[in-house]
């Protein structure tokens, strides 16, 4: 299988969890308001400015261009695979300075046209790009010159001396850590902004270990994929529920680690 049908498949499938997510993913916001939260530390660590024009790159259902829209009056395009996502987004966001489309995050010129924006974001999608060069490419392209793109990345769990404890919750559980938790891990999305712009800066927001939280965000359809691949959804579900209950003992101690990256386009 070439890269480009390898790529192809791993969108499809991508886009097939998400569409699955939906009402999960809604209910899950519903009750702990975390995308909203997370696109607002987001906005917070790399100093958005009120009435900017964003691209939101993996915009899902509209929550990360809902909250900057109220809270900064940002002028919003999202885009996503997702059909279903996308659906859902038009109806939460009303507003007219608010846009939502389904399509590829890797061909966004096609999509924006000519259109240049001051920040391009992924809020927690960036991990989920085959290839991510290609979609920070792309993203760099819709940038006015002194824009910048920023990402926020996958949970890691930390506990004392850095231990990683969602090998720990696996082993606890007598199953396998998954060979590929992220389609793109941190330091390739890293590598990627740093081939295009040298002057990247990295932030964190750290949680405390909320085994609840942890326990409803994994049991997303698109969020138990990663942990338990090829398992039907009512297994995972149960097999997450599992997992970090085994984790009981390090809540304490634990937290939840969002790591951030953030760059800035110097030349046109």
């Amino acid at each position: 299988m070439s890269t480009s049908d390898f790529n192809g498949k791993v969108k499809r499938h991508v886009a097939k969890n998400f569409d699955q997510s939906i009402q999960i993913y809604q209910q899950f916001e519903e009750k702990h308001h975390f995308f909203r939260d997370l696109t607002l530390k987001l906005a917070d660590r790399i100093v958005i400015k009120e009435r900017s024009s964003i691209l939101d790159i993996g915009c899902g259902c509209g929550i990360s261009a809902k909250a900057l829209n109220d809270r900064l009056g940002c002028k919003v395009l999202g885009v996503d695979l997702s059909h279903e996502m996308v659906t859902a987004g038009i109806a939460l966001c009303a507003e007219d300075d608010i846009r939502l489309l389904e399509g590829d995050g890797e061909h966004l010129l096609q999509i924006v046209g000519d259109r240049r924006f001051d920040y391009a974001l992924y809020n927690a999608s960036i991990f989920i790009f085959p290839d991510v060069s290609r979609t920070i490419d792309e993203a760099y392209n819709c940038l006015k010159t002194g824009g910048k793109i920023a990402f926020s990345f996958y949970p890691q769990l930390v506990g004392q001396g850095d231990e990683d404890l969602l090998d720990v919750a696996f082993h606890r559980l007598g199953e396998f850590l998954p060979r590929f938790r992220v389609i793109t891990d941190y330091p390739q999305a890293s590598e990627a902004l740093a081939h295009r712009c040298s002057n990247i800066c990295h932030h964190r927001w750290v949680r405390p270990l909320d085994i609840p939280f942890l326990q409803d965000f994994f049991s997303i359809p698109a969020q138990s994929a990663s942990l338990f691949p090829g398992v039907g959804y009512d297994v995972r579900r149960n097999l997450v529920k599992n997992l970090f209950a085994t984790l009981e003992d390090k809540a304490e101690k634990g937290r939840i680690v969002w790591r951030m990256a953030e760059s800035i386009k110097l030349k046109a």
